[in-house]
């Protein structure tokens, strides 16, 4: 589940940034559901929200720590399949925001609610992911639980 997840993820990521960037025109807004929602080109050299503009490379040390502390605990603690889908999730946004700072120096953004900053789909899946793990964590975990292991790790 967790490399399906991943896969699926960063495969839909890039296809729609690959479209996005082939049928929109930087910074112009393409009405889909006005006035709410809209397809907006943008070029994020910052960090999420726009943060920090041109220093969006500080995240490229940070998300190769995050994919790889995310494969160590997939194969040393073989998590339920709840915690699978959603570290998944994360390391497929991860990588998907990743690959567009080192092939353009930027991130692909294209979904526009105009009271949000645009966003991409790799954004919504590391968002979706840290909300059902802190929901996992504060409602669904056990006190003998804590992390969703299915086993212990060995010694």
């Amino acid at each position: 589940m967790f490399w399906r997840a991943a896969i699926a993820v960063f495969l839909l990521d890039q296809l729609t940034k690959l479209w996005a960037t082939a049928s929109l025109t930087l910074d112009q807004s393409v009405p889909v559901l006005p006035p709410y929602f809209y397809f907006t080109l943008t070029h994020n050299t910052g960090i999420a929200f726009g943060l920090l503009e041109g220093r969006g490379w500080l995240t490229i040390p940070l998300a190769l720590c995050v994919a790889s502390g995310l494969i160590w605990y997939h194969y040393r603690y073989k998590p339920r399949p709840a915690v699978q889908l959603l570290t998944g999730l994360l390391l497929g946004g991860a990588l998907g925001n990743f690959a567009d700072r080192i092939r353009l120096g930027y991130v692909v953004d294209m979904f526009d609610f105009v009271i949000w900053p645009v966003f991409n789909v790799a954004d919504v899946a590391i968002t979706c992911s840290l909300v059902g793990l802190m929901a996992l964590q504060f409602f669904g975990a056990r006190e003998a639980d804590p992390v969703g292991a299915t086993e212990e790790p060995p010694q």
